[in-house]
C-alpha cells in the first residue's frame, strides 16, 4: 500500500501568497502522476528545479525517512475517488495535493486512514 515515484521531476518551485512558503510542483508523465507540496523556504533551498527525485507515500512510517531530503507524517483531508483520483492533505498545516491518472487499487489503499507518510529522495 504504497505510492512510489521513481524518476520523479520536480517541475516548478513557486512563490506562495503566504510569506516565507514555496509550492513545489512534482510531476512523473508517464503515470499520470502530480504532487504539490507547499514547504517552507529553508526546506525547498535544498531542491532545485528540473531536478529528478523519488517519492514514496505510505500509510505506515518509512523505514528510509531518516535518510530523505525531506520526511514528514500527515493527514488525509480529502478524496476524490472520481475521474482522475485526487487526495488534498496536510504536512503540519501546509497543504499537500496528489493527483494520479491511474491509480492502482494498492495506491488507493494508502490512503483509506487518517495519516499517511512522506518521504522526498
Amino acid at each position: 500500500m504504497v505510492v512510489r515515484l521513481k524518476g520523479a521531476l520536480i517541475e516548478e518551485i513557486s512563490e506562495t501568497e503566504t510569506a516565507r512558503l514555496r509550492s513545489i510542483r512534482i510531476g512523473l508523465k508517464p503515470e499520470g502522476a502530480v504532487l504539490t507540496l507547499e514547504l517552507p523556504e529553508a526546506l525547498c533551498d535544498t531542491f532545485k528545479t528540473r531536478e529528478d527525485v523519488n517519492v514514496i507515500i505510505d500509510d505506515k512510517p518509512i523505514a528510509r525517512g531518516e535518510s530523505a531530503r525531506f520526511y514528514g507524517e500527515g493527514r488525509v483531508f480529502k478524496v476524490n475517488r472520481e475521474d482522475n483520483f485526487e487526495v488534498i492533505g496536510t504536512i503540519g498545516g501546509l497543504r499537500l495535493d496528489l493527483h494520479l491518472a491511474k491509480p492502482t487499487p494498492s495506491q488507493k489503499k494508502t490512503f483509506d486512514s487518517e495519516r499517511f507518510f512522506i518521504a522526498i529522495l
